[in-house]
């Protein structure tokens, strides 16, 4: 073993904490993660992918015109790929180091126009991001409206959640805003392929929409309902099934009092700045004039009947939460929420929890697109089935200029030795839970020579 002097220690103690000091001292590279980009009505948003808070500088450049961003002590981590660009307004994503640290990167632009830049603190799933906004030129809607009522019925379709707002990430990987957004536009789908109705969508691809503004888009619209779409998650993996969501009464009663409240609810920026929408549309309380003297009850009612409808298709396909079902599991029910897109207390609005991302059965179900497909047709299946018995005043459907007419159809079936609910269901592609619901039954056991009652799709005659 080797012996120091005590001296030779105290100057090894002291020049390792220079060294410590000095590595303290020096400031660790951030490092550029990925560039992302995407469109929304009104403008393109870049956004930089960093480990750490941008350090940065920008300018816009002519002939040609393009927009550079300069990130201060910064590299990158791996290869920077950049999904194909299709865009009004940008041309091309360049980017390479720079000097003295220095990363540039440079957006080729087919018009001359002040970006917008700022700054964004993690929100799980992303970190620190760096955001550059580019203003398209767009011409405002004119917002002004008129008390002649439509002839179409009209459905708001609202994908929760978008752009820098993920919503919930499933172990699988993909995002609450995914899911969303497919089966939305699959509700759209179905919907707009029946005559009389009309579909319009919060928002058509990954940006963000406020959701202030999600509701007032429905009641800018004189929508019929309002039908937001989401998945649930929690922090265990145990529940799972679908449900529909409604405002209460004594949360209705508070809204219809303060429904005009500007700046309500700030948590619709989590995540970021939504900053296409035209708030001209939406300053004037007497835009909505049309809307103030549909009674609160009326539209309570009508949120329940649809959602209801809605739970009887969504149980041919998929699972149900237990709070979607009575206690007796032999009729459905929707729950009470002071969700604040369900608080357009003027349109008659549900919530759609199309199942859980956080059970492992569910994530993996929903992100499929065949069963996005058969979720998303369920729930246009039960909008068009409630308003086929209750056409809503002076539509073509309450004119009868316009047919809409459903019909629910059954079938037998004689279980055979060595088969299991879970098959049966599945070869009918229906839920467990729909059969259990159908037969009475109040487990999945189920014996030979047993006649089950198998529900059959509704199909439009």
């Amino acid at each position: 073993m080797i012996r120091l002097h005590p001296r030779n220690v105290a100057l090894r103690i002291v020049g390792f904490s220079i060294l410590t000091l000095a590595i303290a001292g020096q400031v660790q590279a951030n490092e550029l993660l990925g560039i992302r980009w995407n469109e929304s009505p009104h403008n393109t948003r870049i956004v930089l992918d960093l480990t750490q808070q941008a350090d940065y500088k920008y300018g816009v450049l002519d002939n040609p015109t393009r927009v550079y961003i300069d990130l201060k002590n910064t590299t990158p981590r791996g290869t920077i790929t950049i999904r194909e660009i299709d865009s009004r307004i940008l041309k091309s994503i360049r980017h390479a180091v720079g000097t003295n640290g220095m990363y540039r990167v440079v957006l080729d632009l087919a018009d001359k126009v002040e970006p917008t830049v700022f700054k964004l603190d993690p929100y799980n799933p992303f970190g620190h991001r760096l955001v550059i906004d580019l203003p398209s030129e767009v011409l405002l809607e004119d917002c002004s409206t008129d008390n002649e009522p439509h002839k179409d019925v009209v459905v708001v379709v609202d994908a929760g959640h978008g752009g820098e707002d993920p919503g919930a990430e499933a172990i699988t990987g993909i995002y609450e805003k995914d899911v969303n957004l497919a089966i939305s536009r699959v509700v759209k789908g179905v919907l707009e392929a029946a005559p009389g109705f009309k579909v319009i969508m919060t928002r058509e691809g990954d940006y963000e929409v406020p959701l202030n503004t999600r509701r007032n888009i429905a009641m800018k619209e004189r929508a019929h309902v309002f039908v937001s779409v989401h998945a649930d998650s929690v922090n265990r993996p145990g529940p799972r099934g679908g449900s529909v969501w409604v405002l209460d009464n004594g949360k209705a009663t508070t809204e219809i009092n303060k429904w005009n409240v500007q700046n309500e609810n700030r948590s619709d920026w989590i995540g970021g700045v939504a900053s296409w929408v035209n708030s001209r549309c939406f300053d004037e309380p007497n835009q909505y004039r049309f809307l103030n003297e549909m009674p609160r009850d009326f539209v309570l009612d009508s949120s329940v009947a649809i959602g209801k409808s809605v739970l009887q298709e969504m149980s041919s396909v998929a699972g149900l939460h237990p709070r979607a079902l009575n206690k007796s599991r032999t009729d459905f029910q929707v729950t009470d929420a002071g969700f604040l897109v369900l608080k357009s207390t003027h349109v008659p609005s549900i919530l759609v929890e199309t199942g859980y991302l956080s059970n492992p059965t569910e994530a993996r179900l929903l992100e499929q697109p065949s069963h996005q497909h058969a979720i998303g047709e369920a729930i246009a299946l039960g909008i068009l089935s409630h308003f086929c018995d209750n056409p809503p005043w002076h539509t073509d459907l309450s004119r009868g200029e316009v047919e809409c007419s459903y019909s629910r159809a059954f079938k037998k079936y004689r279980v055979k030795r060595g088969d299991t609910l879970g098959e049966i269901a599945l070869a009918n592609n229906v839920s467990i839970s729909s059969i259990l619901q159908l037969n009475n039954l109040n487990s999945d056991r189920i014996y030979a020579n047993q006649l089950l009652t198998i529900p059959v799709r509704p199909r439009r005659n």
